[in-house]
């Protein structure tokens, strides 16, 4: 005998438990990350607006999406084709005032700006004659007048600091009351039938 008292149970100091690394179950695994009770990825799921809601929740949250969609889309919508429905048309400019006055202009201003026009639309019509543009064709030379004229208006009105609704409001009074232009004789106030050229 060795003289130490062995008991059962006793271990030695250092020495590892029984059935230590034998048999014993593995650690669980740590909690997933958590978010009030619910994981982060039943939350992300509440958004995955592919497939069918499968919860209240889930419901609710597409329904809210939904609804805000739609208020943000009347809003838009609103700001941009409310202006052009309740616009109100400008006032129109008055005929007659005092005198001689008529579109906000007195006579003599209204003639200058009418002998103004007369004497563009001349010089226009004499080199169409001179350098045979469109190749005499009468109703693309007046088509290409029109142009020239309302470069001529847009002049007349910065000029005198008037509309261009006005610069031709006082055209027309000129060609109905038969206002002479530089030549001495009125405007012509027809312009030639349409006719559409077959070629260039």
């Amino acid at each position: 005998m060795s003289g130490l008292d062995e008991r059962p149970g006793d271990e030695r100091q250092g020495s590892p438990a029984r059935g230590a690394g034998e048999g014993a179950e593995p650690a669980a695994p740590e909690p997933s990350a958590t978010l009030g009770g619910r994981t982060v990825r039943s939350y992300l799921a509440l958004l995955d607006f592919a497939g069918r809601p499968q919860s209240k929740v889930a419901w609710l949250v597409r329904v809210a999406a939904i609804g805000i969609a739609l208020f943000v889309l009347w809003r838009r919508v609103g700001a941009v084709t409310m202006p052009l429905l309740t616009a109100k048309p400008p006032p129109a400019i008055p005929t007659e005032e005092i005198d001689d006055y008529k579109f906000r202009l007195p006579e003599r201003t209204r003639r200058e700006i009418f002998a103004e026009l007369a004497t563009a639309e001349l010089a226009e019509r004499a080199r169409a004659i001179r350098e045979n543009t469109w190749k005499g064709h009468v109703w693309s030379r007046e088509d290409d007048r029109g142009h020239y004229e309302r470069v001529a208006a847009r002049k007349a009105a910065a000029k005198h600091n008037v509309s261009l609704s006005q610069v031709y409001l006082v055209l027309d009074e000129g060609l109905r009351e038969g206002w002479p232009g530089p030549d001495g004789k009125p405007l012509p106030g027809t312009t030639p039938p349409l006719d559409i050229r077959t070629g260039w």
